[in-house]
């Protein structure tokens, strides 16, 4: 041991193995995340700060909610009219298609367009194409007796059950209207013209079930609706109110894919 310098086999050994005085070793220094780790704790950062994109959608979607609450406080619907009540008003609605057919009906009561036709009766209107100048606010009313009058049966099956359920009060209305669609018929987004027609407005369902959509925007050739702002499905023999907001402040239409089947509806205005 002399030779070696050392007088102790410890003090030889702790030379040698001068780790085993900390057996952990000397600490390294942390390690770099790999990128797609460091990539991901960016990610968890940053989620709690929405972007600007993030906050305008977020912001789209607030108000788009908003808008579809004001349109349903304007709706009302009720289930009134049974299924052989709707098949006795149907068959109505084909003789009035019947007698359209053999010319029967006075100039302005029938209105035709591809996959639609509109009968009018106890008023009628120019609208769209029929108007010298487009845009809101320019329909016009025909002079009294250019339409034919209200057939009785409206009154006997549609108007007294409405009145009896207190929907509208009893003379209101002096204006129906049958809209008749095809399968892919439809009546673009408009608002029916508010100094023509006071409100509500009431519509009652027949032949099939479909849809009314509020706040669609249509493009043509080919056409192309815009997704509903509300979409509201209507059945046969459901009756369809209209007031405030849904009525006035927000464009309503039928879109071509809602008419499945055959589909009328009867328009019932002051």
């Amino acid at each position: 041991m002399a030779g070696s310098g050392y007088t102790d086999l410890r003090e030889k050994l702790k030379s040698m193995l001068p780790y085993r005085d900390n057996p952990k070793g000397p600490r390294d220094p942390p390690a770099e995340p790999p990128p797609y780790e460091r990539k991901r704790r960016y990610h968890e950062d940053s989620a709690s700060e929405p972007s600007d994109y993030e906050e305008q959608q977020q912001q789209q979607q607030k108000e788009e909610e908003e808008e579809a609450r004001k349109v349903k406080s304007g709706i009302r619907q009720l289930r009134l009219f049974s299924a052989e009540e709707c098949a006795k008003i149907e068959a109505r609605i084909e003789d009035v298609v019947s007698r359209a057919e053999k010319g029967l009906y006075k100039e302005h009561t029938v209105d035709r367009a591809p996959l639609r036709n509109k009968y009018f009766f106890g008023e009628g209107y120019t609208y769209g194409s029929q108007l010298q100048r487009r845009g809101p606010g320019q329909e016009r009313l025909y002079p009294r007796g250019e339409v034919d009058a209200i057939p009785e049966w409206v009154h006997d099956l549609v108007i007294r059950k409405l009145v009896e359920h207190r929907v509208i009060p009893e003379g209101f209305v002096n204006s129906a209207v049958i809209n008749d669609y095809q399968p892919g018929g439809c009546i673009v987004s408009h608002v029916d013209p508010i100094h023509i027609f006071e409100r509500p407005i009431v519509s009652v369902s027949f032949f099939s079930d479909s849809a009314l959509c509020f706040g669609c925007k249509f493009q043509f050739k080919p056409i192309r609706v815009s997704e509903p702002v509300l979409f509201l499905p209507v059945k046969r023999g459901s009756v369809t109110v209209l007031s405030g907001y849904a009525a006035d402040e927000i464009t309503h239409c039928i879109r071509p894919q809602d008419i499945k089947e055959r589909r009328a509806v009867i328009i019932l205005r002051k």
